[in-house]
């Protein structure tokens, strides 16, 4: 499909290299570091941010520039865009029923080693 009149310069990739170093750290660094506030609202929030935030990020940077995708046709940016609509409906097409405890061929406990915090809290209550 290309020409070999189609030519492009490529991307500094050290650069990239760097800027996606500095978003690792950031995602490292932003739980540790929200480990010291005492407002666990504010502590979800940053650990979430840093996780999906600084992920969406890196995604968007190896997608554009490792990829190519910055350099493709409109047809292939709307592909993209229609399948990962379709993965997310996917998902929620399928989420409450695999997130769900209750239905049929489920177990009542479905992790019976781990001690869910709410069984703890009934037991000190009864005694």
């Amino acid at each position: 499909m290309s020409n070999e009149n189609d030519t492009h310069a490529h991307p500094d990739y050290r650069k990239i290299y760097y800027r996606l170093l500095i978003l690792l750290a950031v995602s490292i660094w932003g739980p540790i570091l929200a480990l010291h506030i005492e407002n666990r609202i504010i502590v979800v929030s940053a650990v979430l941010l840093t996780a999906f935030g600084v992920g969406a990020v890196k995604a968007t940077m190896v997608a554009a520039w490792f990829m190519h995708l910055d350099i493709e046709v409109k047809v292939v940016r709307r592909l993209l865009i229609i399948c990962i609509a379709f993965l997310l409906l996917l998902f929620a097409g399928v989420a409450p029923e695999v997130l769900s405890h209750e239905g049929w061929n489920r177990e009542s406990d479905p992790d019976p080693i781990y001690k869910y915090p709410k069984e703890e809290k009934k037991a000190q209550g009864h005694e």
